[in-house]
């Protein structure tokens, strides 16, 4: 791309006499060399976005026909019933379980 010079943008005397005629002019010469490349970045960036959303689409996709296919189950990896009370075990059945209260009100 070349350079752009000040007597590309901004011409030293306009066709038009009017406001509306020299600053639909000015547009005419900005658009190319600004606008057009920053619509392209952009294309370029949705793309980019648009084919990561279809690459987490497949993955998600292909991990569900494997779980069914599988058939893991949390049934099978968790043990999900109750724990039964058994008076010789005592409390060593019961997972351990710390509570921290905080005193607020306690002076040293």
């Amino acid at each position: 791309m070349d350079s752009l010079s000040t007597t590309d943008v901004l011409p030293d005397s306009y066709q038009g006499g009017d406001v509306a005629g020299q600053i639909s002019l000015m547009w005419k010469q900005i658009r190319t060399p600004l606008i057009v490349p920053l619509l392209k970045v952009a294309v370029v960036i949705c793309l980019i976005m648009s084919l990561m959303l279809f690459m987490e689409r497949l993955y998600m996709a292909i991990v569900i026909v494997i779980v069914k296919l599988l058939g893991r189950k949390p049934e099978k990896r968790y043990k999900w019933e109750p724990i039964r009370d058994d008076v010789e075990l005592g409390n060593s059945a019961y997972p351990m379980v710390l509570v921290q209260i905080p005193m607020f009100n306690e002076r040293e």
